[in-house]
């Protein structure tokens, strides 16, 4: 391992003789399981101080997701208990890059799945036996594997509860002739071709920017998208425009006068023109939930 010769000086400098040490693969690697051993030494007793001996006191979360640039997928287990205290607390137990071989997905991802919980529990002295329920999403292998492998109580995790039930009550869905709320569908439309305009037209330059700092609106400059599958960023794009409803009205009406002073054709007008009192009624509704998932 390679040190800038800056480096060596100012540690010369700064450290006694009695502290230094040589850095290198092999120091670094020591101090690392150093580190995690006493760090899993501690949290076992702190699991031990606080469990009821012969009682199902604890409470597992699993939970899948990928990292936003590479795709991987990784797996975490947290924990969750009542102190002596009466305190709750949560503990991450692990996370691991979550990729079975192809051996051993012959009977899907579930047994994988089951081995690693298992084994996790066990470094920390644990077995299913001290659960007795599970909070999740409603993924069909993550709620399978605790009710019908683990056989835990399973309850919704309450984002992905929130979230399931604001998709279904606004009626989004990819296919839009089974959607329950068509009315909503339209109004999201309008949304997002809102947000796409004000984004991308690049005549109006900084217009947008210009007219939030006159207007006085806050220091967010710019609309912001939202994901369908993520209802905490729609009730963010919702309060974003309805903060900014004057500079949107604005910014129509001054992109209307600039395609009359060009003589070019005349653009779409505003998409939510009319719909502010709706917009104002269901972010009433939606800031609540989003509140609710923050805490």
């Amino acid at each position: 391992m390679g040190e800038w010769e800056e480096s060596r000086i100012l540690r010369a400098i700064v450290t006694k003789d009695s502290f230094q040490a040589v850095v290198n693969r092999r120091t670094i690697t020591h101090a690392v399981i150093e580190l995690y051993v006493s760090a899993k030494r501690e949290l076992i007793r702190f699991i031990i101080d606080n469990r009821i001996p012969g009682v199902k006191c604890l409470v597992m979360v699993a939970d899948f997701w990928k990292a936003k640039s590479s795709g991987t997928k990784f797996l975490g287990l947290r924990l969750y208990f009542v102190t002596a205290d009466f305190k709750l607390v949560s503990v991450l137990l692990g996370t691991r890059h979550f990729q079975p071989l192809y051996g051993e997905r012959d009977g899907g991802i579930r047994g994988p799945f089951k081995r690693w919980i298992i084994q996790i529990l066990a470094d920390f002295g644990l077995t299913v036996a001290d659960f007795f329920g599970s909070t999740t999403d409603g993924g069909p292998d993550v709620q399978h594997m605790m009710t019908s492998n683990l056989m835990l109580s399973w309850e919704w995790c309450m984002p992905h509860l929130t979230n399931a039930a604001t998709k279904a009550a606004f009626g989004m869905t990819s296919n839009v002739a089974k959607s329950k709320n068509p009315e909503m569908l339209q109004l999201l439309k309008k949304v997002t071709r809102t947000v796409y305009q004000v984004r991308t037209v690049e005549v109006m330059g900084d217009l947008y920017e210009q007219l939030v700092r006159l207007l006085g609106v806050g220091k967010e400059k710019k609309l912001i998208d939202y994901k369908p599958h993520r209802f905490m960023s729609l009730s963010r794009v919702f309060e974003r425009i309805v903060k900014h409803w004057n500079v949107l009205c604005l910014w129509y009406e001054e992109r209307a006068r600039k395609a009359d002073r060009d003589k070019s054709a005349p653009p779409s007008p505003f998409p939510l023109a009319g719909d502010k009192l709706l917009m104002e009624q269901l972010l009433s509704l939606m800031l609540p939930i989003s509140a609710l998932n923050v805490k």
